[in-house]
């Protein structure tokens, strides 16, 4: 594995949770997949981070159930509060496709191109979370980059959710 690989995967990478990442990517590239229309824009807009938060709280709910809850009252809200924490990476690792979202449609696209440019964005990240997650892990430049393609499928199955939403529309 390369140094600078390394290095970047350290530094760019969610410290805490790859998988978070990936998990939120994944619910934002799809809602914004759903965009078809100026008035759905804005309801995308509210509805992405609307449902990563609310995704997040219930994701660290469940990851904090299954680690089992402690017998007295600080030692579990202790436990939620790190489930919360660990799991945040959910909600500040997925925001890039909607931003690229509202920059090109603030920027005069029209409404087809930028959520597409999102959607490619979001499969870039995905890749960019593979491949840096493997990175970390000592995988060779060839199964890093093997693994960020296979992160970038997980991406390129919402590009199919967008195609079917519009030919079923």
């Amino acid at each position: 594995m390369p140094r600078w690989l390394k290095i970047v995967a350290h530094v760019v990478e969610p410290a805490h949770n790859a998988a978070g990442a990936v998990h939120g990517t994944a619910i934002c590239a799809a809602l914004i997949a759903t965009v078809q229309e100026q008035t759905k824009l804005v309801m995308t807009v509210v509805a992405v981070p609307a449902t990563l938060i609310v995704y997040w709280i219930a994701f660290s709910y469940a990851h904090f159930l299954g680690d089992g809850i402690a017998g007295d009252s600080p030692s579990w809200l202790r436990g939620l509060r790190h489930s919360l924490a660990e799991e945040f990476s959910i909600v500040e690792n997925a925001v890039l496709p909607l931003v690229v979202l509202l920059i090109m449609t603030a920027a005069g696209a029209p409404l087809d191109t930028a959520v597409w440019t999102s959607l490619g964005a979001a499969v870039a990240l995905m890749f960019g979370w593979g491949l840096l997650a493997a990175g970390r892990n000592g995988h060779s430049t060839g199964a890093s980059v093997g693994i960020g393609f296979i992160s970038a499928l997980v991406g390129a199955l919402i590009i199919v959710l967008k195609v079917a939403v519009k030919y079923l529309s």
